[in-house]
């Protein structure tokens, strides 16, 4: 059952060969890399979009004192580009230059122009003419095999076909074989067909010829099981056919199946076409076997049900997680929800995580050492009497040498000699080092400075920097203590004193958590595991939690354990009140506002008096304000505010008393945000300008634009680059944008913002592709598309960024959001080979959305038979 696919429109025949087949490249011209708007006009057209690519050309051929071979190759470029763009007029004006007079490519792009223009038997004449040496002979005689196919003229067609069977370019001869094997199929001529294939190079992609025609023999031959396996294998993978060839495999398939008996599997295999191809121009002869092979009435049971079911019940991708929107909520931002915790086995889970952490070391990707450290901590707090303990404190000393964090290694050692001398671990040469400088340190506390001058002498060959400098300075202090100064003596006996030094060490541990020193998390996590029963040990948890829960790393689990692990009815008032700042903390972080709130509360009844009551009620307003509590919320801030207005914290109640109000949403309380964003205004304080920014927000959102308008334009400083200056012009450029329906010109002021925006040097990608994204949007309003797709494209493409510039990191919200309008835009406008390019480009980029853009591209090439050449 072969029925011939419709052909495609003329023009985009003729073109299509040229976007894959290259001519061989031309020998160099010096200063063309130099030259950045032929380079992206260059990718433009790799791309498939070639009426910016007109653009980049036409502004790389404005730059003065370029030479007259670089003018010419970009007016060369530039020609194909209009011709690619279906300008074929400019295309012909462009080729009329002087510089064109000896081009040996002038008549291919003229046959090109010229077909472009409906002047094909013009157009067939100009590529008989083009010089043999060209070039561009391949592509222009496949070019014109084609347009003489499409004209009716099958025979002439076929001579050149078979000419170029004879290239010596095997593209461009696998090409012209190919194709006149879909002619004799087409036309049941079989026994052309088969000799054609034959003549194709084994190995070639397309050599699934020969196994379409060796299975539609089997199918005619009622060798079904035959037939089923040559079908079958263009279905197991993502191979692409020509659409002629796809309806004769999938049909075939089909029919071979259900000849065969395999009525169900021929159902779940065109199923599984129909789902994955909704929009394809050959559905009708699947619909028409599913009909035929349907139960009557249809069943549960049957495929298409079957189907159906999985469809409803397979799990849904997340929408992508575009971080946080610190525009909207700047001063204390909203983080991710905690993640549920485990139920799995606690035997089972305990080793899991173990081999989970020492995995997620082995990730090449940023940060997976930092991530697997503090899984190993996890554990060990989680486990202390687990069989792995030991290991877990080894692969730890591990990490923290790979990260060069010699100090930290250092502590974690200690701890891992102590059971080296009960279990006999042996220690590698630089961990000797270590264990030299904590045999020193010990020897000193036992004032035993002999044993301690020779552990010190050893630590002091370390390769560690940090550590040998330490060492020598304890070598000399020891021989000094041995020369006995009583002065410095005096001084050492401080840390020689084991219960001293114990002291000591918590207390600079405290020291450091409380200054958020880098150093802190080691130090009281070295102090634990050292000392898990002295009584400071509760400090040092809370101190630890505290910092689990604030500073990166974040690591909620760990900040949870430690919180669990306190006996919070044993503690005094001061321990107390750091214990409820660390659970709300800790409820922070997990997005967990009823315990926040429940914690806070608990404080209040207990110490209703103590100095951080104000501090805690405030963050109890916040929690409500997190916790949706809006109403709430706003009277509880508003009544801090109220008692307290010469507080520094009513300004802070203030505004978020106004963004409680916000979120509320009635019309009430909009117009009081609006006042308490006012009141902040009047105070002057730091969150001034940020007040503005949301009263901003408030007004556009309540229709107030002109008052929007107005008050933004009163702190918008052009020249400032900051990031609320940014946003101000934004919100600016979007209120703006909004009067633009009523009155156009506000959207080219609009458009003037976004462009004063990108001019400042050092803009963050995010802000870049934002802005560039807001004003492709304003551009769509203003029926401006092709300009509207050069902003999006600049994102997709890159070109916003610098290539000079030092790498950044990829941002995704903004960048997905301009991909998205890009294919949009080309699909609106029917330019589906540019889309299925660009979403290619997206996906090649691997963000966390790159599978769902790469199946949109495939989708997009299935839907338009869209095939690579």
């Amino acid at each position: 059952m072969l029925m011939r696919i419709a052909a495609l429109f003329l023009a985009t025949l003729i073109l299509t060969p040229l976007a894959s087949a290259a001519p061989t490249a031309p020998a160099a011209i010096t200063g063309m890399e130099a030259i950045t708007p032929y380079q992206q006009g260059v990718q433009a057209l790799s791309d498939h979009l070639p009426d910016l690519a007109v653009t980049r050309f036409e502004e790389a051929y404005k730059i003065p004192k370029l030479t007259t071979e670089q003018n010419r190759e970009i007016l060369y470029r530039l020609s194909e580009a209009q011709v690619r763009a279906n300008q074929p007029e400019k295309a012909l004006d462009t080729l009329n230059h002087k510089f064109f007079n000896d081009h040996p490519e002038k008549e291919f792009w003229l046959a090109q122009a010229l077909a472009a223009q409906g002047k094909y038997i013009e157009a067939i004449e100009h590529f008989k003419k083009l010089d043999p040496k060209s070039d561009y002979t391949n592509e222009a005689t496949l070019s014109l095999a084609s347009l003489q196919l499409d004209l009716g003229f099958r025979d002439e067609a076929i001579v050149n076909y078979l000419k170029s069977t004879q290239s010596k370019d095997e593209v461009t001869k696998l090409k012209a074989t190919t194709t006149l094997a879909e002619i004799y199929l087409e036309s049941g001529d079989l026994k052309k067909a088969k000799v054609t294939i034959e003549s194709i190079p084994s190995g070639s992609k397309t050599g699934i010829l020969k196994t379409v025609l060796d299975a539609q023999f089997a199918l005619t031959s009622k060798d079904y099981p035959a037939a089923i396996e040559k079908f079958s294998t263009f279905f197991n993978g993502e191979q692409k056919l020509h659409p002629r060839l796809y309806q004769i495999a999938l049909i075939g398939l089909a029919d071979a199946r259900h000849a065969a008996g395999q009525t169900q599997e021929a159902v779940l295999g065109l199923i599984d076409f129909i789902s994955t191809h909704q929009d394809s121009p050959i559905l009708l002869p699947a619909f028409e076997r599913l009909s035929a092979w349907a139960t009557v009435p249809m069943l549960i049971t049957d495929p298409f049900y079957i189907q159906l079911r999985k469809w409803a019940e397979r799990e849904q991708e997340s929408a992508p997680d575009f971080g946080i929107n610190f525009g909207s909520d700047f001063i204390v931002s909203p983080l991710p929800p905690a993640m549920a915790l485990n139920t799995t086995n606690p035997y089972l889970r305990a080793i899991a995580h173990y081999y989970y952490a020492i995995h997620t070391a082995q990730l090449d990707i940023a940060g997976s050492l930092t991530k697997a450290q503090f899984e190993l901590s996890a554990f060990r707090i989680t486990y202390p009497q687990h069989a792995l303990f030991g290991a877990s404190i080894f692969e730890s000393s591990k990490i923290q040498l790979k990260h060069k964090k010699r100090l930290g290694a250092l502590y974690t050692l200690q701890s891992l000699a102590d059971l080296a001398r009960v279990n006999e671990i042996t220690l590698a040469p630089e961990a000797q080092s270590q264990a030299g400088f904590i045999a020193g340190i010990l020897s000193v506390e036992q004032d035993n400075y002999s044993d301690a001058l020779k552990a010190f002498e050893l630590a002091a060959r370390s390769n560690n920097t940090h550590l040998a400098r330490a060492a020598k300075i304890n070598l000399g202090l020891s021989a000094l203590r041995s020369a006995d100064l009583a002065a410095f003596d005096a001084q050492q006996r401080k840390i020689t004193n084991k219960e001293l030094a114990t002291e000591l060490s918590i207390e600079r541990a405290l020291w450091l958590a409380h200054q958020k020193h880098p150093e802190a998390r080691e130090a009281l996590n070295s102090f634990l595991l050292k000392n898990p029963k002295n009584p400071r040990a509760v400090d040092a948890r809370i101190a630890l939690a505290s910092i689990c829960a604030t500073q990166p790393p974040l690591d909620s689990l760990l900040s949870k354990a430690l919180i669990d692990s306190v006996d919070s009815s044993n503690l005094s008032e001061a321990q107390f009140t750091d214990y409820t700042r660390t659970s709300y903390l800790l409820a922070e972080l997990q997005q967990d506002w009823p315990a926040a709130i429940e914690a806070l509360d608990t404080y209040f009844k207990k110490f209703p008096s103590n100095v951080s009551t104000s501090e805690f009620k405030m963050r109890k307003g916040l929690a409500l304000y997190r916790n949706g509590e809006h109403n709430k919320s706003r009277q509880l801030l508003g009544k801090i505010a109220l008692e307290n207005p010469e507080s520094p914290l009513t300004s802070f109640c203030h505004y978020y008393a106004g963004m409680a109000a916000r979120l509320e949403g009635t019309p009430q309380a909009l117009k009081e945000s609006v006042d308490l964003f006012e009141n902040v205004l009047k105070i002057k304080g730091a969150l001034v300008l940020e007040a503005r920014i949301q009263q901003a927000r408030v007004l556009l959102d309540i229709n107030r634009t002109e008052e929007a308008k107005i008050s933004l334009n009163t702190v918008y400083k052009t020249a400032s680059t900051s990031a609320q200056q940014r946003e101000i012009g934004i919100l600016l450029a979007t209120a703006l944008h909004t009067q633009g329906a009523e009155d156009p010109g506000q959207y080219t002021k609009a458009i003037a913002i976004y462009d004063q925006l990108l001019t400042h040097k050092k803009l963050p990608l995010a802000w870049n592709n934002q802005i560039h994204y807001m004003k492709g949007q304003t551009l769509e309003s203003m029926q401006k598309d092709k300009l509207a797709l050069d902003s999006y494209y600049q994102v997709v493409n890159k070109e916003n960024i610098d290539p000079n510039a030092p790498e950044i990191q990829q941002e995704w919200k903004w960048f997905y959001q301009c991909g998205f309008k890009a294919i949009a835009l080309l699909e609106k406008n029917k330019k589906y080979r540019a889309a299925v390019a660009i979403a290619k480009k997206v996906a090649s980029y691997g963000g966390p959305e790159s599978e769902s853009y790469l199946k949109r591209a495939r989708a997009l090439e299935m839907q338009h038979m869209i095939w690579e050449e």
